[in-house]
């Protein structure tokens, strides 16, 4: 009998470096369950894969929600009978405003999407991935996940918290790394956390910015290459963290 195909879970999935990262590890010869809390940014990447060949299912849901998450991640391991072996978290919540504008609600949203949707999913996924013995989750982060700035006060903060979470997942199961890379690395199973520090190329961005040069920007695809580099690195080099940013970027 023909052998499971591995499975990867992308929540936060849209246009841009979703729809790479599903091409990346579908391409890798995973099935890929696609998550977004909106059907029109899921409908177009799935088609792409299957158009290609390859297997695909996608499932609204709220990140924000952590009950919607785990529902979600279910319904994908029952589709395809297999534990996701892959878990891609890049979504995120954003506000842009000062610190007399940010209301402890907004706060709390963006800490719900970007924080906790990350630990329900984490949560969900990581049973089956210490069962059998390997798995991989990324996270990605942004230059808010190191510094914060005015007006970014809420991005920031969410960020910072992701960058925790993925640190004290590294640490709790191993005597090295972050901390949750250091929790799990025990279990073969890797956890980063990826700065983007910098804009990601995409038909909006470059509308919304036509004179700038397309150098200055991360391109999608160049991006899920390194996650995808990062899920098959040797088990005695991991990365637990690192930044990707435009070679002519300066800050």
């Amino acid at each position: 009998m023909a052998s499971k195909k591995a499975v990867a879970v992308i929540i936060g999935v849209g246009p841009g470096l979703g729809a790479s990262l599903a091409k990346r590890f579908a391409a890798g010869g995973y099935s890929i369950g696609l998550i977004a809390r909106k059907e029109s940014s899921l409908q177009p990447v799935q088609s792409e894969l299957e158009q290609s060949g390859h297997t695909a299912m996608s499932v609204t849901a709220d990140a924000g929600d952590a009950a919607s998450i785990k529902n979600a991640i279910d319904t994908i391991r029952k589709k395809f009978d297999n534990d996701p072996e892959v878990l891609l978290y890049n979504a995120s919540g954003f506000f842009y405003g000062g610190i007399l504008d940010l209301k402890p609600e907004v706060l709390q949203a963006a800490l719900n999407t970007t924080v906790i949707g990350a630990l329900a999913a984490s949560q969900e996924v990581l049973p089956g991935m210490i069962k059998n013995g390997k798995g991989t989750i990324l996270f990605t982060g942004a230059t808010a996940s190191l510094r914060g700035s005015a007006n970014f006060a809420g991005f920031a903060i969410s960020k910072f918290g992701l960058r925790a979470l993925g640190q004290s997942m590294a640490r709790e199961l191993g005597p090295q790394g972050q901390s949750m890379a250091r929790e799990l690395g025990p279990q073969g199973i890797h956890v980063a956390h990826i700065v983007i520090d910098g804009g990601i190329h995409s038909p909006n961005q470059a509308e919304s910015q036509p004179d700038k040069d397309i150098d200055s920007f991360l391109n999608s695809d160049a991006i899920a290459e390194t996650y995808w580099q990062l899920h098959i690195q040797p088990r005695s080099t991991w990365t637990q963290e690192l930044d990707l940013r435009p070679s002519v970027e300066q800050f």
